[in-house]
């Protein structure tokens, strides 16, 4: 490829200076360009709105750049023309505004410039006085590509991303063209660090990370993960440290916002800052991105550099497969390089004496009875990260432990966890063994696997005990760095029963005793695996940790069903079957696949199957449950998990202990029942009762009473008050349940506020509504009210909101006064305006009386509308000030997030008057504060009805080509949250230009 280096310099506010040339930087050509052609190009960028949903858009901005960097002497066209045969890498320097700019839309009226044949390449140039050209240069490796791939997904950051699709996708891509492929999967950046100091410098041609990431007080940062899967927010300084004299070729940063510079260009991206700490290539996204579109491109890119091409041809061929594929963020990639930018990283597949990608996988070594693969493939397996984490820690670091237990009833991916464990550890020999443990079986498989033959003589002399002769081959090949990792599947046919308890059978003990005995004495570095489904009582097994299995929940469980036909997100299937099914699988990989078949079934009765299966599942009892294993259920286990059930999410060890507070010796039945896998054990050590078993539901209102009790002071403390989302659904429900109205009316309201933050209007509506059935309060009837107007429903919003009123106390002022309020916006806004100052001048004596600034705030609103519909505008400006004045005001942290609202919604009024006064310049800023404001609250109505007001200003000023991408956006968003008459008024306009 051809370089041609474009230098963008200002010189002052008006113009910039542009010097091209070829090779030879002294012998450059200079131009000067006037901002003024592209200001408004510079100002959409800044504010992020050229990410369009209307594809055309992208083609206008990149005529419009091309033009301007082409000039009326038509500089450019002729010097792309002469080079065109080569390909051309277009290594572009900019700074600050310009840095904003989608370069990578740049379009000459045929075409972008990315999609000729061979393509044009934008390259975000980074030079200074030092670095003065770029250069395509180095020698590539004769080997397979060699990837690193990190993802990064801490606990309690969503949405969680589907790292695995990712993976999975990569694999696919580059099935014929075979890559070597490295996870590192703690998503912790000191563990990537000791990772890559475990191999040769130049091991690893990419380092590939994907998850989070965000703008932090204008500072690039990426979500990363601690020791422990919290947060840890770690700027491109960060990554450096832990790369340093280590930074592959290329880095990927496969997250929003990468590539995209901070406080209006000032402070670089994090791409441009590994750049200087000594990467010599990085890609990065320029904004938010799309999921799917971010996964797309990883697939295309490493399918083109396994095969052999320059990275600038591979991202050339990357976006020109986005751009066929109709990829809305196509133009977001970007790819940085500073002074020498790598050429091909490794040689085509066909070169002599290349070396091949190792086997991806071990998978086909797992097989059932019959003889077949029964754990997934590495591209379709999904979730299980926390435990995968757990006990890679274990396998890889640990001096202490020489493997892992991983236990659990049938169909949990006990296996499927253990192929996965191989698969991430490349380093070891792996030895996949199902079944019955003996001696002889013992040493034939693992002969099979020596290369040398005193070894193998002296593993198969059977006139030494077997411990010393494990422990002599053990020693030789740890020395030789060739450790074993012995898989011991299905190990459950190697126990017997004994008092009310399982332990091993005599052969597999005396067999066990001597791997690990010969592993610990000279602390080798081989490992064992063994995945049973019951814990079991052996000496050794002090060394191993243990990893309990549960049901799939949350993230993992929505990635399982979006593998499976039927339970996934374009599955034609009822929604109520799909429900029925998921709720009898409880999580269960195994029958979740079973009743996915079902499902898929076009000749049977689906519903009556579900029914029969609802009503006596012994069906799905026989696929994981063993019949002995049901046997151990005495009258006192059953009493204890009969109990349990009473709590659908996992739950605390004392929140089970106090509702079984009447079950004698209740720790050994409870330690008993992990044992057996009768008791699901999550991350935290919270426990849960499986549906699946034959237990019957104690329905009792005082016992229900009684768990909630305890389980909500519990959580209350756990969390300082702050419930999550699915724990605040299993306190309302068990509050219904057990008829505690405090407890019930506190959580539905919560719900309420959550679900209308996120635009869920319906679903505020459903649990307002589901739980007035049982207890009517005003704060339940005042949150109905609150969402039933935001779907238009005004009629019962008035309704509930006067009845509210009637409900609420007296004494109970700060609520009245909200109640108050509402009912004066809802009269505003169904033309009343009488009964809307009628109620603000109620609401404002109330919050007088009251002193409080959140209901102030919310009063001079109220008037600032009022004067807005009597046409008295520079009346409600000053009304909008003193709100906002009243809002900087307000302490009280459990009003934050409100404060922020209508801050931004008083924001968003201001701009809507200075819009009515003509000032469009005063107005445009104001708006982008307020759509800043909502997206970080993810309220999608409102950043919606402001981006449909910035488009009616672009549309009064004859600009429809700037309006009409925004409409678009807006009517998306109001479809998303299903804004019936939003998406009306959005289509009016659109139908109107």
């Amino acid at each position: 490829m051809q370089t041609l280096h474009l230098d963008l310099k200002p010189v002052d506010k008006n113009y910039v200076e542009l010097r091209y040339f070829i090779d030879n930087q002294n012998q450059y050509e200079r131009r000067s360009l006037p901002l003024s052609e592209i200001a408004d190009l510079i100002k959409l960028a800044e504010r992020d709105y050229y990410v369009s949903f209307f594809p055309e858009d992208y083609t206008v901005t990149g005529r419009r750049l091309y033009n301007w960097l082409d000039g009326s002497d038509r500089w450019l066209q002729p010097l792309l023309d002469k080079y065109q045969r080569e390909g051309i890498a277009l290594a572009i320097a900019t700074s600050e505004k310009l840095a904003h700019l989608p370069w990578e839309v740049l379009h000459d009226g045929n075409g972008f410039l990315v999609q000729r044949v061979p393509a044009i390449v934008p390259v975000r140039w980074v030079s200074d006085t030092t670095v003065k050209k770029l250069t395509i240069e180095g020698e590539a490796e004769n080997r397979a590509l060699q990837v690193l791939f990190m993802a990064t997904s801490p606990l309690n950051v969503e949405p969680v991303l589907d790292f695995e699709g990712e993976e999975a996708r990569i694999l696919e891509a580059t099935k014929r063209q075979a890559l070597a492929l490295t996870v590192e999967e703690s998503g912790c950046l000191s563990e990537l660090g000791y990772l890559v100091d475990g191999y040769d410098r130049d091991y690893f041609d990419v380092l590939h990370l994907t998850g989070h990431a965000t703008l932090q007080d204008g500072q690039p940062r990426f979500i990363t993960e601690t020791a422990t899967g919290e947060a840890f927010y770690a700027s491109a300084g960060d990554i450096a440290q832990e790369l340093q004299f280590r930074l592959p070729k290329l880095i990927f940063l496969s997250g929003c916002r990468t590539g995209q510079a901070g406080n209006s260009g000032s402070v670089p991206s994090m791409a441009e800052e590994l750049l200087k700490s000594g990467a010599k290539a990085v890609l990065g996204w320029g904004q938010k991105v799309l999921d799917p579109d971010a996964t797309a491109a990883a697939a295309a890119l490493y399918q083109e550099l396994s095969a052999g091409k320059q990275i600038t041809e591979a991202v050339a061929c990357t976006y020109q497969t986005l751009i066929k594929n109709k990829a809305r963020d196509w133009h977001l990639l970007r790819l940085y390089a500073e002074g020498d930018l790598p050429g091909s990283l490794v040689t085509p597949l066909r070169t002599r004496g290349r070396k091949p990608a190792p086997p991806l996988s071990v998978s086909t070594q797992f097989l059932d009875p019959a003889g077949k693969v029964k754990v997934p493939t590495r591209e379709s397996f999904v979730g299980r990260r926390r435990q995968l984490q757990n006990c890679l820690r274990v396998l890889s670091q640990s001096t202490h432990e020489v493997g892992v237990l991983i236990h659990g009833m049938g169909g949990l991916g006990k296996s499927s966890l253990a192929a996965r464990l191989c698969d991430r550890l490349p380093n070891f020999e792996r030895v996949v063994w199902v079944g019955r443990v003996d001696e002889a079986n013992l040493v034939n498989r693992l002969t099979e696997k020596l290369d040398d033959d005193e070894q193998r003589k002296s593993l198969q002399n059977y006139d030494e005990e077997l411990r010393f002769r494990l422990r002599r081959v053990f020693q030789q090949l740890h020395e030789e760095a060739k450790p074993f990792l012995l898989v011991l599947d299905d190990f459950e046919v190697n126990l017997e029963p004994r008092d009310q308890n399982y332990v091993l059978q005599s052969e597999a003990a005396e067999v066990m005793k001597a791997l690990v005995w010969a592993i610990r004495e000279n602390s080798t570095s081989h490992r064992i695996i063994i995945t049973c489904r019951y814990d079991f009582e052996f000496t050794q097994l002090q060394h191993f940790y243990k990893q309990p299995l549960k049901g799939m929940r949350g993230a993992d469980l929505r990635k399982k069903c979006n593998l499976l036909t039927a339970f996934s997100a374009k599955s034609q299937v009822d929604e109520a079957l799909k429900s029925q099914a998921q709720k009898l699988a409880d999580g269960n990989p195994r029958l979740l696949e079973w009743l996915d078949k079902i499902l898929q079934n076009k000749t049977v009765d689906v519903a009556t199957i579900l029914n029969r299966l609802a009503a006596d599942p012994v069906e799905l009892r026989e696929l994981v449950l063993a019949e002995a294993l049901l046997e151990q259920m005495d009258t006192t286990m059953r009493e204890m998990l009969s109990r349990g059930l009473v709590f659908e999410l996992p739950v605390p060890r004392e929140a089970l202990a106090a509702v079984c507070d009447t079950i004698p010796n209740l720790e050994h039945y409870i330690s008993r029942a992990v044992a057996l896998g009768l008791l699901e054990v999550s991350h935290d050590e919270a426990l849960r009762v499986p549906r699946i078993l034959p237990l019957l539901l104690i329905q009792d209102k005082n016992f229900y009473s009684l768990a909630v009790k305890i389980l909500n002071q519990i959580w209350r403390v756990e969390t300082e008050g702050n419930l999550t989302e699915d724990k605040c659904i299993e306190i309302h429900r068990l509050a219904l349940l057990g008829r505690e109205k405090n407890i019930a009316i506190e959580t539905c309201s919560a719900l309420a506020i959550f679900r209308q933050g996120l635009s869920l209007y319906r679903d505020a509506v459903n649990i307002c509504q589901f739980t007035l059935v049982i207890f009517k309060d005003w704060s339940i009837l005042n949150e109905l009210a609150r969402a039933e107007k935001q779907l238009g429903d005004t009629k019962n919003a008035l309704y509930h909101y006067h009845e509210a009123l009637k409900l609420c106390p007296l004494y109970n002022k700060k609520q009245r006064a909200t109640i108050l309020h509402n009912l004066s916006i809802i009269y505003l806004e169904t033309g009343k305006p009488k009964q809307a100052i009628y109620f603000n001048k109620k609401s404002w004596e109330v919050s007088q009386k009251i002193n409080s600034y959140e209901h102030l705030m919310m009063v001079y609103h109220g008037m600032a509308i009022i004067c807005t519909q009597q046409g008295k505008l520079d009346e409600a400006i000053e009304y909008y000030e003193k709100a906002l004045e009243a809002a900087e005001r307000i302490e009280e942290e459990l009003i934050v997030t409100q404060k922020a609202r209508y801050k931004a919604v008083c924001l968003n009024n201001i701009a809507y008057i200075h819009t009515l006064n003509g000032h469009f310049e005063a107005a445009i800023p104001l708006y982008e504060k307020s759509i800043q404001v909502m997206e970080e609250l993810g309220d999608i109505k409102n950043q919606a009805v402001t981006l449909n007001n910035i488009a009616q200003i672009y549309i009064l000023q004859g600009l429809i080509n700037q309006a009409v991408p925004l409409l678009l956006q807006s009517l998306t968003l109001k479809e998303s949250i299903g804004d019936v008459k939003g998406q009306s008024v959005s289509l009016h306009n659109l139908a109107h230009i």
